[in-house]
């Protein structure tokens, strides 16, 4: 028989301990949003309405990896551990973003406050993708992209830019990650099918036409010339690696590329628009 002590010390429904930071994991996801918001403020004026928009942007980012928690989305065990630590930061981060977007759209011009449906259309098909757990697909890549790039629209019209810049910022950065999407993919089916697959030359056709359609489309839709020279750098890189036999080893040096590359389209994308 168990003395009193001993019963005492067992422990009763073990409380789980927390497995994760919750913060978002795709650290490719970061250059989606960042670099396009930084674009989008240096091509405006420094304005309260375009910070103020920025920052609810980057708070409710933040907030999504404890949002995919409390969903369920990370797992049962992740639920259980880490679930009310992801409730209380949903909730801070939250708040804090919906008072500074409140903040921006009460400064903006009407363009901007327009211009937030699109990030929000974007945002619907993401979370859809996500319930379906097809975001790691090609084509659900493709549409995060472009969903986080998109906020970069009503940023450049809060501050100031033109409605043609603001276009021409969000296109030019939507297929830029598209054509990054492309080369990452190309590199995972190859390593996934140990060589039996390699979508290197379709991928690489796509990515050309993408540079080829922007350049014959933009003029046509009377956007500046600034977003197919600037989409040019991301572009070449991903043709070079779809058709290399770039190795899956060297995944991390492929990701400082397109880091490099992106750097490269912003400063075009600013120095030719401005």
């Amino acid at each position: 028989m168990e003395s009193p002590r001993t019963m005492q010390s067992a422990p009763s429904n073990p409380t789980p301990t927390p497995t994760r930071a919750l913060i978002p994991h795709e650290h490719g996801a970061y250059g989606q949003l960042v670099m396009p918001l930084l674009t989008a403020l240096a091509i405006g004026q420094p304005r309260l309405a375009s910070a103020a928009l920025t920052l609810a942007i980057v708070l409710a980012f933040v907030a999504h990896e404890a949002l995919l928690v409390v969903l369920g989305q990370r797992g049962r065990r992740a639920l259980e551990a880490d679930g009310p630590r992801a409730r209380r930061l949903l909730g801070a981060l939250g708040g804090l973003a919906a008072i500074s977007g409140t903040v921006g759209v009460l400064l903006a011009p009407l363009p901007a406050r327009l211009a937030l449906l699109l990030p929000a259309v974007l945002a619907l098909v993401v979370a859809w993708l996500i319930v379906r757990r097809l975001e790691k697909t090609i084509g659900g890549e493709v549409i995060v992209g472009a969903a986080l790039s998109a906020s970069a629209l009503a940023v450049a019209l809060a501050g100031g830019a033109p409605l043609a810049w603001a276009i021409a910022c969000w296109f030019t950065w939507a297929l830029a990650f598209a054509a990054a999407t492309l080369a990452v993919q190309v590199v995972l089916v190859r390593a996934r099918s140990k060589g039996k697959r390699d979508p290197g030359v379709t991928y690489a056709a796509i990515a050309t036409a993408l540079l080829a359609g922007a350049f014959a489309a933009i003029p046509l839709a009377g956007l500046p010339r600034a977003a197919p020279v600037a989409l040019f750098p991301t572009a070449l890189l991903s043709i070079i690696v779809c058709l290399a036999r770039f190795s899956p080893k060297r995944l991390r040096e492929l990701g400082w590329a397109i880091v490099g590359s992106s750097v490269l389209t912003m400063a075009l994308l600013v120095a030719l628009l401005r």
